[in-house]
């Protein structure tokens, strides 16, 4: 038999506390209460009212994991015969004979009765234990793991899947998501879902809905994104004792030791659901931070501050300036979101379009790092914001000690037309070279839409390089990103290298010419180290080894901006002399 979905009905995080009333015991024991017990719950419902409303409880169940029991109560209200349990609910209070029996966290989707399951309050409250360590780094695929998965249009699966692997949990979770920016769509959405977001419950921010006092069964909302617009997920108040509030009676992120800023929150209407009704709502002011994102809950503090990093958005026609939570799951998602949005208040989010992103980052200690690329296709808006997200989430999971983001800046530049060339071409004037003099390659373009053109551009043979084969290679930035990173490995040893591996991703608006020489070399952290042929060869042979190596290097390299879009590579193969004439045109050519 099919058991039903368990719905976690949180709406994101906890807390905020402003007055405390006197402390109420918590019931130690929840096996012992046998059920047909009356209690009562309170939650805020419609207009900021706490609502006060007899349940029963129905049983005690023992958990699949450890500390994983719960009680099963069912909601005595005919209000609930429309609605079901309410996700914003998450964190209610339930008191039986006066002591705090726990907290509202589950419920069944489709169920035809009210019947929630409850986490005792013995379990939530050792969340106020602060011992926990800060969460480890995500392991991050490579760069050129990225770059391919970018080049064959698979990066926003690939990216919910390193970000939001998914986390085993009681059945859906239902965190009440406000946006004030729109909807999300594709992997974004879907990675929000992972989170257990459900978008739609609220929105924007009113001085108004911290105007009551807050109290066990009150509103609250953690502020994901704020400024031009605002990004929240509310939840209830279990406990209030002092400045320490506990909410939600099921993880929110489940990042242990957190940081995120918490706000007041009002609700203003509850929409019945047959899949999951949900609580529309306003969040207030900041008033604490969460601090704790455990398995039962939520626990924060009133009166601290968390946080958040500057993210401005500029389209051309307008400047958005916004502030994001710096959580290494959630800033990835949060940025591509904000950059689509962005895009979309004030041009197209689809059709004929050419648009060009360049993210900007810039770190506590003074360092910055840039990255820029160009598309011409019908969802470019999509695809620059994915783009976007996987640059913030490489450094944001860097395992090195690093700096904190102090601004994320990503200007767009847009034309309503495909503008894009592809390189038909490269000829060499010739294809027998001398060391340090300068050779010319004429390339043919094929422009979309605007016939064909001939340019040429030079690059120089370096001084001293020896005779042998060299090879002319002319491709787009982004096809010779992806083979750069594949034929030259980079092993980053410092926080300081990740930046620099930045910097070696091209636009594919840029064309590359660069000559390349047969030389083996071994790749070490940082950097690479010249072998001989013997050496590499005994390296790869190793079964066990985890040495990469490589076989050519760049000797010369021109990268000439072409304004819009390109693609298409070509190899030609060249001879180096070193003594007596040499002119041979039109050896040679290889496409690739």
């Amino acid at each position: 038999m099919k058991l039903p979905a368990l719905i976690p009905f949180l709406l994101v995080p906890l807390v905020l506390a402003v007055s405390v009333g006197a402390t109420v015991p918590e019931v130690e024991d929840v096996a012992s209460i046998p059920p047909g017990t009356r209690g009562t719950c309170v939650t805020e419902m419609e207009g900021g009212e706490l609502v006060e409303f007899p349940v029963t409880i129905l049983g005690h169940q023992g958990g699949a994991t450890p500390e994983g029991e719960m009680v099963l109560v069912r909601l005595d209200d005919p209000r609930f015969a429309a609605t079901g349990i309410i996700a914003g609910m998450s964190g209610s209070p339930v008191y039986v004979g006066g002591k705090l029996l726990g907290a509202v966290a589950f419920g069944w989707a489709f169920s035809r009765e009210p019947i929630a399951g409850v986490t005792p309050f013995s379990r939530m409250a050792g969340l106020a234990d602060r011992s926990s360590s800060p969460p480890p780094g995500l392991d991050r695929p490579s760069m050129e793991e990225i770059v391919s998965a970018w080049r064959e249009d698979r990066l926003g699966p690939e990216l919910v899947r390193w970000l939001v692997p998914g986390r085993p949990s009681r059945g859906r979770s239902l965190l009440a998501l406000s946006l004030g920016a729109g909807a999300p769509t594709g992997w974004v959405e879907e990675g929000l879902g992972r989170l257990g977001m459900v978008t739609g419950g609220g929105g924007g921010r009113s001085p108004e809905a911290g105007a009551a006092p807050l109290r066990p069964g009150s509103m609250v909302a953690a502020i994901l994104v704020d400024g031009d617009a605002v990004v929240s997920a509310g939840g209830t108040v279990t406990e209030v004792r002092g400045n320490q509030v506990w909410a939600f009676g099921h993880p929110f992120l489940g990042a242990g030791s957190t940081d995120l800023p918490l706000a007041s929150a009002r609700v203003t209407a509850v929409l019945p659901s047959l899949d999951s009704s949900f609580k529309f709502f306003t969040a207030g002011p900041d008033i604490g931070a969460l601090r704790v994102d455990r398995a039962r809950g939520v626990w924060g503090l009133v009166g601290e501050t968390a946080p958040m990093v500057p993210v401005v958005v500029e389209t051309g026609e307008a400047t958005y300036r916004y502030r994001a939570v710096p959580d290494r799951s959630l800033l990835p998602l949060l940025v591509a979101y904000l950059t689509n949005a962005s895009i979309a208040a004030r041009g197209r989010s689809f059709g004929e379009q050419t648009l060009g992103m360049t993210v900007d980052l810039a770190f506590g200690d003074g360092r910055s790092a840039a990255f820029s690329e160009s598309l011409s296709r019908p969802d470019a808006p999509a695809q620059v914001a994915t783009l976007a997200a996987a640059v913030v989430a490489y450094i944001e999971a860097s395992p090195f000690e690093r700096p904190p983001l102090a601004t994320i800046r990503i200007t767009i530049t847009s034309r309503e037309e495909i503008r894009r060339t592809v390189l038909v071409e490269a000829i060499p004037e010739r294809t027998v070279v001398r060391p340090g003099e300068e050779l010319a390659v004429r390339l043919r373009l094929q422009r979309w839409g605007r016939g064909e053109v001939w340019r040429t551009e030079r690059i120089t043979v370096p001084a001293g390089l020896p005779a042998g084969r060299l090879d002319l290679v002319v491709g787009d930035g982004s096809a010779w990103t992806q083979y750069d990173l594949k034929a030259r490995p980079f092993r980053s040893a410092s926080f300081g290298d990740d930046l620099r591996l930045l910097g070696r991703l091209l636009p594919a608006s840029s064309l590359v010419l660069a000559l390349e020489r047969k030389e083996p070399s071994v790749v070490l952290d940082g950097g690479t180290v010249a072998a001989p042929p013997s050496m590499v060869l005994a390296l790869e042979a190793g079964s066990a080894s985890q040495v990469k190596t490589a076989t050519h290097r760049v000797v010369s390299r021109r990268v000439v901006d072409l304004g819009e879009p390109v693609t298409g590579a070509v190899r030609v193969r060249l001879k180096v002399r070193t003594d007596g004439p040499g002119n041979v045109p039109g050896e040679g050519e290889e496409g690739t």
